[in-house]
């Protein structure tokens, strides 16, 4: 393994031991979202460059009550924010609740990870969403800035399980998988391909003797970076 890899593969599990917050942590970050303190249940933050030039910046994930009584739903926003402490202001957002069957997310968690070894982080976002709630789903975002704007570059379920959703979901799709970044061969391809291993679990509603690990591969950048 060549030492740039093991370089951001260090930077990648470093940042898993950083990144979450509690609630009444960030206050700062929250405010300049709009989001009220006392209605946040957990944010995640992390610094780091993920825009061009050499600043970092904040990138925060926060879930958040809102509405009241019956009408209370939870929001999943996503931000990043430049500045500091004194003086945030919003480069980006992106709404999840909103995006995803508003009112149906969870709580997510957020890694800030150099994939293309270009010396600024992808943002990778995870939350529970609960469009059936006979299937369990933990779904996910790999998000890019490419030709000037933040994109995604891939979304899917990470953990998917319709095996107790037998009336709703047809048997072909009552799988039970597990989704990894498969980190190290990502890197080798500097961002152009994300690489995941797929464990199944159940195919077609019935539990496999055996999980069987596949290969998966999808694009994700169209071009090398050197």
């Amino acid at each position: 393994m060549d030492q740039m890899i093991k370089k951001a593969m260090t930077f990648a599990l470093f940042g898993l031991l950083l990144t979450a917050l509690p609630a009444a942590a960030g206050v700062e970050a929250y405010e300049a979202l709009g989001i009220d303190k006392g209605k946040v249940i957990s944010g995640t933050q992390a610094s780091a460059q993920v825009l061009p030039g050499e600043e970092k910046q904040l990138v925060c994930l926060v879930a958040y009550f809102s509405g009241k009584g019956k009408n209370a739903t939870v929001k999943l926003r996503l931000g990043v924010l430049q500045g500091n402490e004194k003086s945030y202001t919003i480069a980006w957002e992106q709404d999840f609740s909103s995006k995803y069957d508003d009112g149906k997310v969870g709580e997510g968690n957020l890694e800030l990870l150099d994939l293309d070894r270009d010396g600024q982080a992808e943002i990778i976002v995870t939350f529970d969403l609960f469009s059936d709630p006979l299937i369990r789903q933990r779904f996910g975002e790999v998000i890019v800035w490419d030709e000037g704007q933040f994109k995604t570059a891939w979304s899917g379920p990470f953990e998917y399980d319709a095996t107790k959703a037998v009336r709703d979901v047809p048997v072909e799709r009552r799988d039970h998988f597990v989704r990894e970044l498969d980190l190290i061969n990502t890197l080798r391809t500097r961002g152009v391909t994300l690489f995941f291993n797929k464990t199944m679990i159940a195919v077609a509603g019935e539990r496999l003797v055996e999980p069987k690990v596949v290969e998966e591969t999808f694009p994700l950048r169209k071009r090398l970076n050197f």
